[in-house]
């Protein structure tokens, strides 16, 4: 294992965090602007737009 991959291994958790943070930080957003809120559609999409975000840094 490389120096890189340890690092890596020891930042895991913290990007899984900070992902579910980034999705929560949108559900609570579109919650209050949009009081007919479909959360399990805001969520979907949502998801799907940080996917799309994430497509495109690894072109």
């Amino acid at each position: 294992m490389t120096a890189q991959d340890k690092e890596l291994k020891q930042l895991h958790d913290g990007i899984v965090d900070d992902v579910n943070s980034l999705v929560s930080k949108y559900m609570s957003i579109v919650g209050l602007d949009v009081p007919e809120n479909d959360e399990p559609e805001a969520k979907r999409k949502i998801i799907a737009i940080i996917k799309e975000a994430i497509n495109n840094l690894e072109k």
